[in-house]
């Protein structure tokens, strides 16, 4: 696991994997706990996964402001949620198996 997106970009599979025929046993998980939730992104590399995240994150957002349009100003944007928490990306091998973050088998 690493915080590091560039790191996890590095050793991920190659950009553009998904949705353009190639098949890849790899794939990055990103995570970013809030107060409340536990939020992930999957995709073809970190900076894949990375958007996927803030997309879900943006969804969940648009639905509480539906509902709380007061707080507008108290629920961060996208752009700015990695100035309130912290993203971590994994990165997993189809097939595979894991403890916590360490591959068994």
């Amino acid at each position: 696991m690493t915080d590091d997106p560039s790191q996890a970009a590095a050793v991920g599979a190659p950009a553009g994997v998904f949705g353009q025929g190639a098949v890849s046993s790899r794939f990055v998980v990103a995570e970013m706990n809030t107060h409340h939730f536990m939020f992930r992104g999957v995709g073809g590399d970190a900076s894949d996964a990375r958007a996927a995240l803030l997309r879900a994150w943006t969804r969940h957002r648009d639905e509480l402001l539906a509902r709380y349009p007061e707080r507008m100003n108290a629920i961060p944007d996208a752009s700015e949620m990695e100035r309130h928490f912290r993203v971590h990306y994994l990165e997993f091998d189809l097939g595979a198996g894991y403890r916590d973050g360490d591959r068994l088998v």
